[in-house]
């Protein structure tokens, strides 16, 4: 399955909890940002619906928008047309090049999706420098949604890539150590780890069920539960 065809289908899969999605990308931006010195420029790599993009757009001089799929380039393009800061490039990160080093990098949500993610991290080191602030945030082995599954008989392993993580293209989904360790393996430092949301139920119940009241109480308390939560992340530099 190729990245114009996951495209396809990927907006209609978010669309069912779009509401979540965003409170949940809003944390995630707020992590991020919390550790940005320099506003000149960020790269995003993976674009998805471009909830991030839009975000990065309102506080960023300079967007490199970065996506595999020119599916997702047109579409996210369109939606936020009304940016006149955000340059768009055609790209996979293994193939990446810029003519500059950059500030900031993020990359939500990508990591799970290649073949090679050490290898891939190694080629992004090439347009920071030392104090380049990198986020990464992927989806969580241990998040108690899929813990749940384990239990229920829906899952063998936490581990197992379900039906959304397939229609998604995901190659896998990460233990917290797995995680850091592919970071760690990159050459990279991680200045910090963190976790999004408690998830005990999936996207789609959340979003069917619950309050936005309730999705924040359970963004918060991600705070203090990292390792249990639907998505986790780093902020790393340069060693």
């Amino acid at each position: 399955m190729n990245l114009d065809e996951i495209a396809k289908g990927y907006n209609k899969i978010h669309e069912e909890w779009k509401n979540l999605e965003s409170m949940v990308r809003k944390n995630e931006f707020n992590k991020f940002i919390s550790h940005v010195e320099k506003y000149n420029n960020v790269l995003e790599i993976g674009l998805g619906d471009g909830i991030f993009t839009q975000m990065l757009a309102e506080r960023f001089k300079k967007v490199f928008a970065v996506d595999g799929s020119q599916i997702t380039i047109e579409d996210v393009k369109n939606k936020l047309s009304q940016f006149k800061n955000i340059t768009y490039i055609p790209s996979y990160i293994e193939n990446l090049t810029l003519n500059q080093k950059v500030d900031n990098i993020v990359m939500s949500h990508l990591l799970e999706h290649l073949e090679n993610p050490v290898l891939a991290l190694i080629h992004l080191k090439e347009i920071m420098h030392k104090d380049t602030i990198l986020y990464i945030s992927v989806p969580n082995a241990l998040s108690i949604h899929r813990q749940v599954a384990v239990k229920m008989g829906l899952l063998k392993e936490s581990t197992d890539l379900n039906e959304i993580d397939i229609k998604l293209g995901h190659k896998r989904v990460y233990k917290p150590d797995e995680f850091k360790k592919d970071v760690l393996e990159a050459g990279l430092k991680i200045i910090e780890f963190g976790g999004s949301m408690i998830k005990p139920l999936t996207n789609k119940q959340i979003e069917e069920s619950w309050t936005p009241e309730m999705i924040e109480g359970f963004i918060k308390l991600g705070d203090d539960y990292p390792e249990l939560c639907g998505d986790i992340y780093v902020v790393a530099k340069l060693k």
